[in-house]
């Protein structure tokens, strides 16, 4: 049973992208799995999936990873580090964590942002997100306000649903629009983890569309200012052209000429230029912050943004 087990958490799965990292729900998934696939061969006393997983702790194949609690009096996830030849005191990164926590989501924002190395900062909190379909498309200026909590008189937490905290760091879930997010990847992070990962240039779009969540306006343009060094405009065209919103190609257009970057010949600078000269001709658009939910104080005629 054991050496079953064994080969099924050994190495990630599309399904479980981290074999380090284990909720204790998906922990017990897999050991009935393969004693359900083996109950043939096993005596009828076998002992229950939370037997078995006491019995790993005491073999120091398990150990429990120490989370804290993000609200109080509500339950803790009990998360697990599988790993036998982990040092006694080693912790796996928050990136692994969370990919551990929920083997669905993707990481994003201010995490994926120094994950990819677009900013010097380090990040204060963790996301990770969990895909919904396509909503509507929101009208060009449209404002949405800001959800109420179950508890009364109590504002959603902007950030997203607070799950645990992790050696301090608030480590979040939020739900994301699959049109919104396409690009993502799975980056190898070990030989035994795999992350499921926005894009370099995904992350930098998502800076320009929640910028608060990437850190502030500092790291968006820090993560501008590095991630133009290292881009696939290609890439970024492609991203931007499976989103198709004005807003978001506006944006872009905008800090890039902040930045004085000269966009190559191109699927990007064609996109750009496209959306530009659509401006010219409906120059009625209203105006747009760069950065959602931050003031900006002049006008970028030829993008109608209004920038810091």
């Amino acid at each position: 049973m054991f050496r079953e087990l064994k080969s099924g958490v050994s190495l990630p799965t599309p399904q479980h992208p981290t074999a380090r990292v284990w909720r204790e729900s998906d922990l017990k998934a897999v050991i009935a799995k393969v004693r359900k696939q083996h109950l043939a061969e096993l005596v009828s006393t076998f002992p229950a999936a939370k037997v078995v997983i006491k019995r790993m702790l005491e073999i120091g194949w398990l150990r429990p990873i120490p989370v804290e609690s993000a609200v109080e009096g509500k339950a803790l996830p009990k998360l697990y580090l599988l790993d036998m030849e982990a040092a006694d005191e080693e912790l796996p990164e928050p990136w692994e964590l969370l990919q551990g926590y929920q083997p669905d989501g993707v990481l994003c924002y201010f995490g994926a942002a120094a994950f990819h190395q677009l900013t010097t900062q380090e990040p204060s909190f963790h996301h990770i997100a969990i895909c919904r379909p396509p909503g509507p498309k929101p009208e060009p200026g449209e404002t949405r306000p800001i959800e109420v909590s179950n508890e009364p008189g109590q504002l959603r937490d902007p950030l997203g649903t607070l799950v645990f905290r992790f050696q301090g760091l608030p480590c979040y879930t939020t739900r994301r629009d699959k049109s919104m997010m396409p690009g993502t990847q799975i980056r190898e992070y070990g030989p035994r983890t795999q992350l499921r990962i926005t894009t370099l240039e995904q992350t930098m779009l998502d800076t320009l569309w929640q910028p608060l969540r990437c850190g502030g306006e500092s790291v968006v343009f820090e993560a501008w200012e590095r991630g133009v060094l290292r881009w696939n405009p290609e890439r970024m065209a492609k991203h931007l052209t499976a989103i198709n919103r004005q807003e978001c190609d506006r944006r872009v257009g905008a800090v890039l000429c902040l930045l004085g970057v000269e966009v190559p010949s191109g699927s990007l600078r064609t996109l750009l230029a496209t959306r530009r000269d659509e401006l010219r001709v409906s120059p009625a658009e209203p105006p747009l912050p760069l950065l959602p939910g931050l003031p900006g104080s002049t006008l970028l005629q030829e993008w109608g943004i209004m920038t810091p």
